[in-house]
């Protein structure tokens, strides 16, 4: 098979290439030669040698020819990527080896620092028994001059030590002249020698080792690599063993799919053959050995360049970016509160969309990778950021699909929405009604369903949780005071009892900034049938006879008469008493006064 290879590339050589027949390909050709010329002339590539510009722009050549192939397409693609993934080998190979030289010089630099420290540790030493030196001099004399203050007159002299031992001494490094003679300066400076000392001490007992511990690292590492030599050629025979074998596979593959006219062996002897004269392959094969890489990035370094890479986006501006690498990142490390606050600080963007609206879209997509919710705070900021650019759909999503947080906050943040915009009212109530229902406030869930004129709906959740109280029913009544929800609270519902007393309702709503609902319900009750209002006033336990003469006040006060006197009716007959109707005629405004008296 060599020998018939040879013969063929001399054949080859030796005639010359036919001519090009169609016009559409000689066109081809000479555009894409006077490309080759003119990128290569204006980039000043050399013509011979390895150059970055002359590769890239024969590659862009190559993309060319692919696509204006039919035939040859599949095996040109296959080539050029096998070329690239070369390229692409070396140029990593290129970076590991200058990492790997800088690290070598950074290793090779520790030894001389531990020994300009050895060096500066001992100058410092001397310095240091010099300074004592001086200091004991210094002490001797200022003690001879304290004792000579104690003699006589006569006997006072100030003894010096000889002018010739003075001027040994030397400037200290640091003090002044001044400072150099005076001794709570110099006692200041020894104690700041002394710290240093044990800074120092303490420096090479903790950030150095013994040369033997060198020795035994340069061994072990000599064993190592010995050992990994040994694996990358056990590693080498295999890949080549895989190679050939493939080649084997595929021509059986090939056979299997052909008419069968030649026999098996017949058929995969040439690729036996080609398999034989394999000799060594050089190239890492991608995808095939990737687990068994040594050189592997471990985790830390892995994460700590995921967030180097995060700030560098957000650093250059490309929020949007930076949000989809923030979605992507591993086990949510950037799904915290400091990330979210760089997004919102950020006010000049371009664009429709804020940075912060792109983070919170980012986060709550990555839901379904990291399997945890932003928390309650997080939670808050991403439905305001979205409500506030009118994003119903994103909240209503984030809320379907569980991936929120729920808070009461949060809820109020939907209900004062659906406030605002009525045309979005039911669907921000039943979203309330969600969020509310699932961290546990049961009337504004109950309120929501009101609000969505889901009265029955209302009244079957209050008595299904059983956790309402008469503050619960009296917030309901203010947030939505309807004549349908009253009438539910009031009387009984499916079956259920009355959960609010007439009065205490009628008392409230008079009381409060609901006072003609609170008539209005009144009169029904009173127009319902003769004795109506009795039997509501008999039946009701829950409110007082001073309760229901409140009433009787405020409809006396807003010119309900008839009411009022009905009540009171009742009140007197419960009492005991009597009423007694006093009618004076007034020329001036005609007017009937009624007084009641309770015996």
């Amino acid at each position: 098979m060599a020998g018939e290879r040879e013969s063929t590339a001399g054949l080859v050589k030796s005639k010359a290439i036919p001519p090009i027949p169609s016009g559409a390909d000689r066109n081809l050709l000479c555009r894409i030669r006077a490309y080759i010329t003119t990128e290569t002339g204006k980039l000043s590539c050399p013509d011979q040698g390895p150059d970055e510009q002359r590769y890239i722009i024969y590659r862009n050549v190559f993309d060319k020819v692919i696509e204006n192939t039919t035939a040859y397409k599949n095996i040109l693609t296959s080539i050029k990527q096998e070329y690239e993934e070369s390229i692409n080998v070396l140029h990593r190979g290129k970076e590991d080896s200058l990492f790997l030289q800088r690290k070598l010089k950074s290793m090779a630099s520790d030894p001389m620092t531990l020994v300009a420290y050895k060096k500066r540790a001992s100058q410092l030493q001397n310095k240091i028994d010099l300074i004592k030196q001086n200091t004991a001099g210094l002490e001797a004399r200022l003690q001879i001059v304290k004792n000579s203050r104690n003699v006589k007159e006569e006997q006072r002299e100030e003894t010096l030590p000889p002018q010739e031992e003075i001027f040994h001494i030397r400037h200290i490094p640091g003090l002044t002249l001044q400072e150099s003679v005076n001794l709570e300066d110099l006692c200041k400076h020894l104690r700041k020698l002394e710290k240093r000392l044990k800074e120092l001490i303490f420096a090479k007992e903790t950030k150095y080792v013994p040369v033997q511990v060198k020795t035994n690292l340069s061994q072990e590492i000599n064993q190592k690599m010995q050992q990994w030599e040994e694996l990358v050629m056990v590693n080498k025979q295999l890949k080549l063993r895989y190679k050939r074998l493939k080649l084997v596979a595929d021509a059986v593959a090939a056979w299997g799919y052909s008419d069968k006219s030649v026999s098996l062996a017949e058929f995969i002897l040439p690729t036996l053959t080609e398999a034989l004269s394999l000799k060594e392959v050089d190239s890492v094969w991608p995808g095939v050995f990737d687990d068994d890489d040594p050189n592997k990035i471990d985790e830390p370094a892995y994460l700590l360049e995921y967030v180097e890479r995060f700030n560098q986006l957000f650093e250059d501006k490309k929020y949007k970016e930076a949000a989809m690498h923030v979605a992507n990142c591993p086990r949510g490390i950037l799904h915290n509160m400091e990330v979210m606050e760089k997004f919102k600080a950020v006010t000049e963007y371009e664009g429709n969309v804020p940075p912060l609206l792109h983070f919170f879209e980012a986060v709550m997509s990555s839901f379904s990778a990291v399997r945890r919710s932003p928390n309650a705070k997080m939670s808050l900021e991403g439905v305001k950021c979205a409500l506030k650019k009118n994003r119903l759909d994103l909240v209503i999503h984030w809320v379907i699909q569980q991936r929120l947080t729920c808070s009461e906050a949060l809820g109020e943040v939907i209900y004062d929405y659906g406030d605002v915009e009525l045309r979005s009212m039911d669907t921000c109530m039943a979203l309330a009604q969600i969020v509310y229902n699932k961290c546990g406030v049961h009337k504004k869930a109950a309120l929501c369903m009101c609000m969505c004129r889901q009265i029955s709906g209302a009244m079957a959740y209050i008595h299904e949780t059983k956790k309402f109280s008469l503050d619960d029913y009296l917030f309901l009544l203010n947030k939505c005071p309807r004549t349908e929800l009253i009438q539910c609270l009031i009387h009984e519902c499916n079956g259920n009892p009355a959960v609010l007393s007439i009065g205490i309702a009628i008392l409230w709503l008079i009381s409060n900034d609901h006072k003609e609902v609170g008539f209005h319900l009144l009169k029904e009750i009173h127009d319902s049938g003769q004795g109506a209002l009795e039997q509501a006033i008999l039946n009701d336990v829950d409110c007082t006879l001073e309760g229901w003469q409140e009433i009787a006040d405020a409809c006396n006060a807003h010119n309900y008469n008839t009411l009022a006197n009905s009540i009171l009716t009742v009140l007197t007959s419960q009492e005991g008493g009597t009423v007694i109707r006093i009618t004076a005629d007034d020329d001036n405004d005609g007017a009937r006064l009624t007084e009641h008296l309770f015996l």
